[in-house]
């Protein structure tokens, strides 16, 4: 009875301890911060600046080259805040869905059983993920883009798609009387492409009725996405001037980004593709070939889902790296997050402590939502242990 009595009073005084320094380790860090706001406000008052978040109202006087939202040069300082973080968004997010693809892509050649299909990925592995991101960035711009024919002679990759040296022109859908028609067969192709996935079958050999569900629902999603496409009215760019006027134009600065970004982050999800297949037990793959199972199958079905807990942390962390490296973007003068605000916005106002940390906000609040679903996915299909 003693002993025990002893046991708890240990484990007591061990919380005890424990909060104590904790509590101590939050003073210290409170202080640290109060001592450097009190230093940052009487460094202000020294230089004549006032602090406070009321610039964000006032005029900025200079518009954006490429903006998701409407912008004019009377734009506010907010409104170019959100403009920026919006365009930060849409560049790190297509950049993150291309260099999943294709880092997936390359990481299961790295493990293809023909070795010319593994030389070529590894040749690529190599040679991308030992080069600085910054120098494929100004390749890209300086040298792979304008070595692109000039306007009169652009590309014509067909359907209204052209590629110059100015940029990437693609067809643009018109509001018609058909939209409301063709967005709801585009709903519906959606709601088909889930059913495929939901209905297909679970188990290697499966007879023709057991494929059929799968089979309908995935000519349905089809056919929906095909007709809403044709049913859309598109406006396609023409040549009149020095320019292709009508559709959507993608500026080269956006193009060397997006192809940097891709390329580079692309090598790396690759290894760790391959790191994550190669952690699984080869008994399980070797068992598999013996039951007549076909490598497509065996890739899809036993090594990935098993091989996702192992990859899903590394490949986080990738996206955190390529979130912040798209700030890149101000070497090649596209107008991200940092290039309008953190940059030009700073530079006429003046305001450095207030820009800086509402930059800050911005991708720190990225990269926490990134962390936590990688937390939330790992929680979810990780291994229950009794």
């Amino acid at each position: 009875m003693g002993k025990r009595f002893n046991n708890r009073e240990r484990r007591v005084q061990r919380r005890r301890r424990a909060l104590i320094y904790q509590v101590l380790v939050v003073l210290c860090a409170a202080f640290a911060f109060g001592y450097f706001s009190l230093n940052v406000v009487r460094n202000l008052e020294a230089t004549g600046l006032t602090g406070g978040f009321s610039f964000l109202w006032q005029e900025a006087g200079f518009s954006m080259s490429f903006s998701l939202i409407p912008m004019t040069a009377e734009a506010t300082y907010g409104r170019i805040y959100i403009a920026g973080i919006l365009n930060t968004l849409f560049v790190a997010s297509m950049a993150l869905v291309l260099a999943t693809l294709l880092g997936v892509a390359v990481g299961l050649a790295r493990s293809a059983p023909a070795r010319p299909i593994r030389v070529m990925a590894k040749v690529y592995v190599e040679a991308v993920r030992n080069v600085p991101l910054l120098l494929i960035l100004i390749f890209t711009q300086t040298v792979a883009l304008r070595s692109l024919p000039v306007v009169r002679d652009a590309l014509n990759l067909g359907g209204g798609f052209f590629l110059s040296n100015r940029g990437i022109y693609l067809p643009a859908p018109l509001a018609g009387p058909n939209t409301t028609f063709a967005a709801g067969l585009f709903v519906l192709g959606l709601v088909s492409a889930v059913a495929a996935y939901l209905t297909r079958p679970r188990v290697p050999v499966s007879r023709a009725r057991e494929r059929a569900p799968m089979l309908v629902a995935a000519m349905l999603a089809a056919g929906s996405m095909l007709a809403a496409a044709v049913l859309l009215e598109w406006e396609r760019p023409k040549l009149g001037g020095f320019d292709f006027n009508g559709g959507i134009k993608l500026m080269p600065e956006l193009v060397a980004l997006l192809v940097a970004l891709v390329v580079y982050n692309a090598a790396f999800i690759a290894e760790i593709v391959r790191a994550g297949i190669i952690s699984v037990d080869k008994g399980q793959v070797e068992a598999a070939r013996a039951l007549g199972f076909r490598h497509g199958f065996i890739q899809r079905r036993i090594v990935l889902p098993q091989a996702m807990r192992l990859m899903i942390p590394p490949i986080t962390n990738q996206y955190v790296h390529l979130v912040k490296a798209s700030s890149l973007a101000t070497v090649v003068g596209f107008p991200d997050l940092v290039n309008v605000f953190l940059g030009t916005s700073l530079n006429q106002t003046g305001r450095a402590v207030e820009i800086v940390i509402l930059t800050a906000l911005v991708y720190l609040t990225i990269n926490v939502a990134l962390g936590s679903a990688s937390a939330a996915y790992n929680s979810r299909k990780g291994l229950k242990q009794r």
